[in-house]
């Protein structure tokens, strides 16, 4: 949440598409985001984690490997807590095809 903060960006929409670019900026895939939803770091299910599809899919490895990630890059004037706002975006891939 805090990143979408402090660059000024909105948070994405239910139905909004979206295009994912790789790392020398060709389009590589369309997303449509079928759901947002604002919770706290320690409020993130297992479900959401195993959706994610990283690591081994559990709720542990998803915290271990988040929790690293919010302490590396988040903004400087914030600090990671279980309690802080982060935003949880499920989409479905519309291309390539699945």
């Amino acid at each position: 949440m805090w990143d979408y903060d402090a660059e000024g960006a909105p948070l994405p929409v239910a139905g909004e598409l979206s295009i994912l670019l790789d790392g020398e900026n060709h389009p590589r895939a369309l997303i449509r985001t079928t759901s947002v939803e604002t919770t706290t770091f320690e409020q993130v299910d297992e479900d959401f984690a195993a959706a994610e599809g990283e690591d081994d899919r559990t709720l542990e490895s998803w915290r271990k490997g988040h929790e690293a990630y919010f302490r590396r890059n988040l903004p400087e004037d914030r600090e990671f807590s279980l309690d802080m706002p982060v935003v949880c975006e499920r989409f479905e891939l519309l291309y390539p095809r699945p």
